[in-house]
């Protein structure tokens, strides 16, 4: 790759790029959140038109990005609601009555018998899911699904965005001892992560600090930066806060969820008090995505559970799914998956205010004020009118934190909100989250050092207790 620029409605992204990838190196490729990184995996994937003597690929390339989009699947062909509806095992042609065609894990993966196949797809635990819907896998499902796409096609060089986001901390340390197998068979790869921690097959690092290689050179000379927690003064929001007018947040009776065979959720008990802060943790699969939608009133079996929220039974109290969700501020990796990328940046921040995907008609100069001040806290105000879909993941993982919070709800579900951010602006997430004394948190993570330091009590839930 020589001199390459990549640039993006207008905007560069990557500038003046040269660098060389050689057969049996690993290189992990680190920076700050929205730095080029992704970016620069799909350039050397061939994502991007270049020009003449810009970039050279002699061999099989397999890029694994953030967010699945190709001919088979793609999540714009598809609305969030709908990963809840039907049934969790879709009939023999992989539809959901009513909808169009959705593709299986089976399906997805394109499996041919082999032994060397079932031995891949059993070592990622993907082999009592493979007749399940691809739309209602787990995010750490897909993520895992993704890998083991890309390594049935025997790639010669493997390009890994963020492979361990979303993954429980087992199958990490697995996928980690994996890499590093393969590796020693003679992969090339090239990985995105955070810079906390160099994996041993590592040989090279690349710094990228906007959209530029900062640094780049042998693993035993790399040193990273240490973080450096900005003395950002907390934005106030000027919005007024809404009545905490219950007394139990959440209260969960013995609730279960399944489909057909499938159990997901089973026999669950579980209270949360109005300003309680809680953690919730499990390992892929066990349910947790699933466990908040009951209670943010995306998932139909929440009426068919004892299920109170906000001190009322759903299906009982005559209160709406919008009753509920306009009290709560919410993110998820599913919901990411699924926003417009075609909105700017401040409309989908203001989506939070309508609890859709579409933006209000007005808003207040409160409103104003706060988005302006949350855009400026986590640096993001030069984004305010440019495109959702020309930011890195990270930073629309930043704008749908802000859309969760702007409205200055009682109540924030926030699952996994931090994926793909770097730890910069993680401190400056956390310490917002701990200004909010008084709103009751559910928090769901598989890195104990996200959580904020006012989040006090956790809720573990675990795979044995729950349906594959």
């Amino acid at each position: 790759m020589n001199t390459l620029t990549v640039r993006r409605s207008g905007h560069i992204i990557l500038e003046d790029i040269t660098f060389q990838l050689n057969k049996g190196e690993c290189w992990m490729v680190v920076g700050a959140t929205g730095s080029g990184k992704t970016t620069f995996l799909k350039a050397l994937a061939g994502h991007f038109p270049t020009g003449p003597d810009t970039l050279y690929r002699r061999a099989a390339t397999e890029f694994v990005s953030f967010k699945e989009e190709s001919s088979q699947f793609s999540y714009s062909g598809y609305f969030y609601q709908q990963r809840y509806q039907a049934t969790m095992a879709d009939n023999p042609e992989g539809s959901d009555a009513g909808y169009k065609s959705i593709p299986t894990l089976r399906d997805f993966l394109q499996l041919t018998d082999s032994p060397e196949t079932e031995s891949l797809i059993e070592r990622l635990g993907l082999t009592p899911l493979l007749n399940r819907s691809f739309l209602k896998l787990s995010n750490g499902q897909t993520r895992k699904a993704r890998i083991g796409k890309a390594l049935l096609r025997h790639p010669s060089v493997l390009l890994l965005d963020n492979p361990f986001v979303g993954l429980d901390a087992t199958f990490r340390a697995e996928l980690t001892a994996w890499l590093g197998e393969l590796t020693n068979q003679g992969l090339t790869l090239i990985l995105v992560r955070e810079p906390d921690d160099v994996p041993s097959f590592i040989t090279h690092v690349a710094v990228l600090e906007k959209g530029r290689i900062k640094w780049a050179g042998a693993k035993e000379q790399y040193q990273a930066e240490a973080v450096v927690e900005a003395r950002t003064v907390l934005p106030l929001l000027q919005t007024p806060p809404q009545p905490v007018d219950f007394l139990e947040a959440f209260h969960l009776r013995n609730v279960t969820v399944q489909y057909g065979e499938t159990v997901i959720i089973k026999a669950l008990n579980w209270v949360v008090q109005a300003g309680e802060q809680w953690a919730l943790i499990g390992p892929n699969g066990a349910g947790k995505s699933v466990l908040l939608s009951l209670l943010y009133g995306d998932h139909p079996q929440a009426y068919a559970n004892d299920v109170s929220v906000f001190d009322h039974r759903r299906g009982k109290s005559g209160e709406s799914i919008w009753d509920v969700k306009r009290r709560i501020g919410f993110i998820s990796p599913e919901l990411h998956l699924y926003f417009p990328q075609s909105l700017s940046v401040r409309q989908v921040a203001l989506t939070g205010l309508t609890d859709t995907l579409t933006p209000p008609n007005r808003i207040t100069a409160e409103t104003e004020s706060d988005l302006l001040n949350l855009l400026n806290y986590f640096g993001l105000a030069q984004f305010a009118e440019r495109s959702f879909g020309t930011l890195s993941a990270g930073e629309q993982r930043l704008i749908l934190f802000i859309r969760a919070i702007l409205k200055n709800p009682p109540v924030l579900l926030l699952d996994e909100p931090f994926q793909a951010i770097d730890a910069a602006h993680v401190q400056l997430a956390r310490n917002l989250l701990d200004s909010f004394t008084h709103k009751t948190i559910l928090f769901v993570t598989h890195d104990p050092l996200e959580l904020p330091d006012s989040i006090g009590q956790l809720f573990a839930i675990q795979a044995d207790s729950f349906g594959k």
